[in-house]
Formats: C-alpha cells, sequence, structure tokens
C-alpha cells in the first residue's frame, strides 16, 4: 500500500509539477483569443460573386463557408466528457496492444530456437490484444490515470532439428499479464 501512496505521488508531482505549489491558477487567468479565421470572418463581408463567374466556383466558396464554421465550433467546444475519455483511453489501448504486438520478439515470424536435450525447441511469443481491458482513474484537475491491461503469451514448437522444430505445431507454455499505465493530461492520453 505505501509503495502505491509513494507511486500516485511521484506521478502526481510529475504531472503537476511546481505548478500546484506557486498559488496561482493559470488556467482560470488565461483567457482564449480569438482566430485569425473568425476575425477575418467577422470583418470582411462576403465578396460579391461576379456576374461571369462560373457555377464551380461558387459552388467551392458555399462549401469553403461551412467548414470554417466547422473549425470554429471545435476550438470552442468544452471539455470533454469522461465517456469520451474512456473511449480514447480504450482507442489508444488498442492501439498500444496492436503495436506490441508488431514489434514482440522472438515473434511468430522471427521464431528462437535453441538446442534442448537431444532434441530443438522453437519459441516465440504472441500478444493477446483480444482480452484487452482498459480502465481509468480520475487525478488532479482533469487528469487521468489509464490501465491498460492485456497477455502476452508464450509458444513453444519442439523437434529433432532446427527445421523441424521451426515447422512443428506449437503449444502455449505459460501466459504473461501485462498492465501499463498512461496518464491524462486534459488534452490527450500521453505514453
Amino acid at each position: 500500500m505505501r509503495i502505491f501512496l509513494a507511486f500516485i505521488l511521484t506521478l502526481g508531482l510529475a504531472t503537476g509539477g511546481c505548478a500546484w505549489f506557486s498559488g496561482s491558477d493559470s488556467s482560470d487567468t488565461q483567457t482564449p483569443a480569438a482566430q485569425p479565421e473568425e476575425q477575418a470572418a467577422v470583418a470582411a463581408p462576403e465578396p460579391a460573386p461576379a456576374k461571369a463567374a462560373p457555377a464551380k466556383t461558387r459552388a467551392k466558396a458555399e462549401k469553403a463557408a461551412p467548414s470554417r464554421s466547422g473549425k470554429a465550433s471545435k476550438a470552442s467546444k468544452g471539455p470533454k466528457s469522461e465517456a469520451e475519455i474512456s473511449a480514447e483511453l480504450n482507442a489508444v489501448g488498442h492501439k498500444l496492444a496492436a503495436q506490441a504486438a508488431r514489434t514482440v520478439m522472438p515473434s511468430k515470424a522471427s521464431k528462437e530456437v535453441r538446442k534442448d536435450g537431444k532434441g530443438y525447441v522453437a519459441s516465440y511469443v504472441e500478444v493477446d490484444a483480444t482480452n484487452l481491458t482498459t480502465e481509468m482513474r480520475p487525478g488532479a484537475k482533469g487528469q487521468y490515470v489509464g490501465f491498460i491491461r492485456y497477455q502476452e503469451k508464450f509458444y513453444e514448437c519442439r523437434g529433432a532439428s532446427k527445421k523441424e522444430a521451426l515447422s512443428a505445431p506449437c503449444q502455449q507454455v505459460r501466459a504473461r499479464r501485462l498492465n501499463e499505465l498512461i496518464r491524462y493530461d486534459g488534452k490527450s492520453w500521453q505514453f
């Protein structure tokens, strides 16, 4: 329990730093500046189309106007809900597990072969991303700690020679549970 509390304290100090001890909250005092696109849209009226302007040009201008307002609505969107943050954690968890599956060594495509008594054993590791689970716990000031849990499965293939071991059917000999910790800094998951 002491180790867990020390870990949480260390994580809190690493993410918050000295900002917790400065006595002022800079996030409350900052006001967002107006976006240059918004200023231009408010200050300059839309030019009138020329008499000989082709229909394609007008269509492009009409399509461009809604996209500007779409960017402004995304920028003015409030803080994310806990469900949205949890969904992002799940997506990041699947991304990390897929990355681990691609980079784990020895892999199924590149087995490790060793001599075992009179025979040979080819072994590899496979990441089981199908049973991936994620959990999110609240932290300080809109920050969260995310837990990504998945398994690594270890396989062995036995044969009388290296070639036979590489082509022999494999059996799972053990599994290892992994628990990855990542943090949410208020905008995105940091890993």
